[in-house]
């Protein structure tokens, strides 16, 4: 697991089958259900499957009071026919519509689940990315963010929240290759990636160490996969989430998904004037 997503100080690696063994506390109070860790794990890996995806990787890892859980699955990209009519509807105005990229990225889809029993926080799930070349996480909220309080019937909710994320895997999977081959194929001045950095932070996504090492890294990067077609929003993308990796043991969760999601959409989104090279 990415210790992007493993806090060593206060959780533990573990796999799927251990959390059977994990013993689900009572209720605390009479609308509160909670749900078993490996049955919220075993669903979704499942559901994944029917639908005719492989998951090629399992991570999961749990507080050491055993009373939250966060999963991450590496989904395989199989998305059907990018046809020109699905572009047009996805991306009907890209800036860099139909530009084939020299040097395609390499990411992977991922599925990301979080819960606790404590009532502290919904169970969710949410459908990112992450880059292969040195294991960025992205959580991308407006492709796929879904949640279910552990109340009463959520034995029946949590299926049909699984099988509601699981549909949308095929177009998130789809509009991320559009948007990071746009990426890759779009040059930028360092001028520009240096505004679209400082709106990131201006819009909460980077604390102001984070924005230090997303401006280290847009000045000079070490990992040749992001430089490959020059100065462009891959590499301005990557800059940004490799600034959101913890710098020692400790992890947040929520915060990562929170700022990174703040990176993509200011990214994607990202004014055409702004993005002018």
């Amino acid at each position: 697991m990415s210790t992007l997503l493993y806090n060593s100080n206060t959780d533990i690696k573990v796999e799927r089958d251990y959390l059977a063994n994990l013993q689900t506390p009572p209720p605390m109070g009479k609308r509160h259900a909670p749900y078993p860790f490996h049955a919220f794990a075993t669903d979704t890996v499942d559901a994944i499957e029917r639908a005719g995806f492989t998951i090629e990787q399992e991570d999961y890892a749990i507080t050491k009071d055993e009373q939250r859980m966060f999963g991450l699955l590496n989904v395989s990209r199989h998305f059907g026919p990018m046809t020109s009519e699905f572009l047009r509807t996805v991306v009907p105005d890209s800036p860099t519509f139909g530009v084939p990229a020299l040097y395609r990225p390499k990411w992977d889809l991922m599925v990301g689940m979080c819960g606790t029993h404590d009532q502290s926080k919904s169970r969710a799930l949410c459908i990112g990315s992450r880059v292969m070349a040195c294991t960025n996480l992205c959580f991308h909220g407006d492709l796929g963010n879904w949640k279910s309080k552990q109340t009463t019937n959520i034995a029946l909710r949590i299926p049909e929240m699984v099988a509601d994320a699981v549909a949308g895997l095929g177009a998130a999977g789809r509009k991320l290759t559009i948007d990071f081959d746009a990426f890759n194929a779009k040059q930028i001045t360092r001028e520009t990636g240096d505004k679209v950095l400082l709106d990131i932070y201006r819009s909460g996504g980077f604390s102001p160490s984070q924005m230090g090492r997303a401006v280290d890294d847009w000045d000079e990067c070490s990992v040749e996969e992001h430089t490959a077609n020059g100065r462009n929003i891959w590499w301005l993308f990557n800059s940004a989430t490799h600034a959101l990796k913890p710098t020692g043991a400790n992890a947040n969760h929520n915060d990562i998904q929170r700022r990174s999601t703040i990176v993509y959409n200011r990214i994607a989104n990202a004014p055409r004037e702004l993005l002018a090279a």
